[in-house]
């Protein structure tokens, strides 16, 4: 066996050599270029989504606090106006057998 220097490469190689040259084709970096910019614009529409999304939920529970708030305030108002309803039925009513004669009496 001779000994020349090996001149093949492999992967236990402890010596990488200067004219190692790398070729990539111009039509594969194009494809590569417009993928990436593909994954970045859906990147970019999704982020407006949800941000935009997140506006209208915040819009969104606003408005519905102020539907409860003024809905509440109405309900207040009816329960306000059937107590006075009832309190003057329980006055001038009086389903009560037993008090009809204390209120005779109190009329005399």
């Amino acid at each position: 066996m001779s000994e020349k220097p090996k001149t093949y490469r492999s992967y236990g190689v402890a010596k990488i050599d200067d004219n190692l040259s790398f070729n990539i084709n111009i039509h594969y970096i194009f494809r590569l270029a417009l993928a990436i910019s593909f994954l970045v614009m859906g990147y970019i529409r999704i982020e407006n989504r949800l941000a935009e999304l997140e506006r209208g939920m915040e819009s969104a529970d606003t408005r519905i606090t102020e539907l409860i708030d003024k809905h509440m305030i109405e309900e207040q108002k009816e329960r306000d106006a059937m107590e006075e309803r009832i309190s003057f039925f329980e006055q001038e009513l009086n389903l009560n057998p037993f008090s009809w004669k204390k209120s005779r009496r109190k009329k005399k």
